[in-house]
């Protein structure tokens, strides 16, 4: 089950969560004391898709995260966009399975045991550009801030030096590896392995 926040009420508690306006050019985002790409290793999208929730759920049950909270960066509803593509239209159903209207455009909270399959859903409504909005996360208290992209990757940041220690040290128990180079780029990464993954 999700559980819905109002996007005012939750900025108001968070008001360093990240945000963006593009139009009055202003992005707020917390300072931060360390950034990271993440990855797995994977032969295939699929497998893609399901290694990303499992390890990523993994880390933040071994940091002790009962909860991770969801806003897209941006006004714009979760279900502002439709889509033909069935993991993307399976997306889609499964917010509205979970009672996120079309008008929603505030934070989704997710407890660590419904992770994984809100995460895989995720990973297809970004890849796809089922949600216009880029959805960051962090725990209850504020200590990481982390978002999915179109190839995978987590994009993971630590904003104090206690959080920083305990994740490098929670990391080598999870199949997720930093990236040495600081690059996204999904070719760099999964080409080793298929050349024929759906953008």
């Amino acid at each position: 089950m999700l559980k819905k926040i109002n996007r005012k009420t939750f900025l108001e508690k968070y008001p360093d969560f990240i945000q963006a306006s593009p139009y009055r050019n202003k992005y707020i985002s917390p300072e931060t004391f360390d950034g990271y790409i993440l990855y797995v290793e994977t032969k295939s999208t699929i497998g893609l898709c399901n290694k990303v929730p499992t390890e990523l759920t993994k880390l933040l049950k071994i940091l002790r995260y009962e909860q991770v909270t969801f806003l897209g960066d941006t006004t714009t509803p979760w279900l502002f966009r439709n889509h033909d593509y069935k993991p993307v239209k399976m997306g889609l159903n499964y917010l509205v399975n979970n009672k996120i209207s079309k008008s929603f455009n505030g934070a989704i909270q997710v407890d660590i045991k419904d992770l994984p399959e809100f995460m895989k859903h995720l990973f297809w409504l970004v890849r796809c550009n089922g949600i216009v909005i880029y959805a960051h996360f962090s725990d209850p208290g504020f200590n990481i801030m982390g978002s999915i992209c179109q190839y995978g990757n987590i994009h993971f940041s630590t904003l104090n030096e206690e959080t920083d220690l305990a994740f490098n040290a929670a990391l080598e128990k999870t199949g997720l590896h930093i990236s040495t180079d600081n690059n996204c780029g999904g070719g760099r990464i999964y080409k080793r392995y298929s050349t024929n993954i759906p953008v």
